[in-house]
């Protein structure tokens, strides 16, 4: 019986086709097309895919968990702008010496307290003239960052099928906004003929 065999294995011992796999959507979310063979494109472009809507479900989920909270999609940009600043809430202070010695922290001087302390007033004064409240600013910030976590699974999840971070980044700065809308098809493949030598199917394979 054929189990845990699915999936097209394209001659290739499992550690250096999965290499492969990694750098050919790697090299596709880079330059949004490849020049590849036709059984290499059909094997990557079902992960590919798969990748973009776990980036686009994981963004959809966190905005749909912020407004829950805020309904209004300026605040909700602009508070979770605010979380992404520092995490801090509007009951928050400045440790004394004697508290950060107890927690096992170095003494501040004179000049960092002054300094953490005006950072913190800023951006708690920035929650207030969001929400005007201090409890509802509160709500919202919590919302902000439970938002931030759930998007963080999603770029973790991503990560664990790509070699480079920067391109789980670029994924959501720019294929999300793109494909918000879309429910799959997030790519096609273009015939170019046959490769001279051993007369394989080269493809283009690119993002719609």
């Amino acid at each position: 019986m054929r189990h845990r065999v699915a999936g097209n294995r394209i001659n290739m011992p499992e550690p250096r086709r999965r290499a492969a796999f990694r750098n050919l959507i790697d090299g596709l979310f880079i330059w949004e097309r490849i020049r590849t063979t036709e059984a290499r494109a059909k094997a990557v472009r079902g992960e590919a895919e798969s990748l973009i809507a776990t980036a686009v479900r994981g963004h959809n989920d966190a905005w749909e968990h912020l407004k829950s909270v805020v309904n209004d999609d300026y605040l909700a940009e602009q508070v979770l702008a605010l979380a992404r600043k520092a995490r801090f809430t509007m009951a928050e202070s400045i440790p004394t010496n004697e508290d950060r010695a107890a927690q096992g922290k170095y003494p501040l001087s004179d000049e960092a307290r002054k300094l953490k302390q005006d950072r913190l007033s800023a951006l708690q004064k920035e929650a207030m003239d969001l929400f005007k409240d201090r409890e509802t600013a509160e709500q919202a910030l919590k919302a902000a960052r439970e938002a931030m976590a759930i998007e963080l699974h999603a770029r973790r999840t991503i990560l664990k099928h790509l070699p480079h971070e920067t391109t789980v980044k670029k994924i959501f700065e720019q294929f999300v906004p793109r494909y918000a809308g879309r429910n799959g098809g997030y790519t096609r493949i273009s015939k170019l003929g046959r490769r001279q030598g051993d007369g394989a199917e080269m493809v283009l394979l690119e993002l719609v």
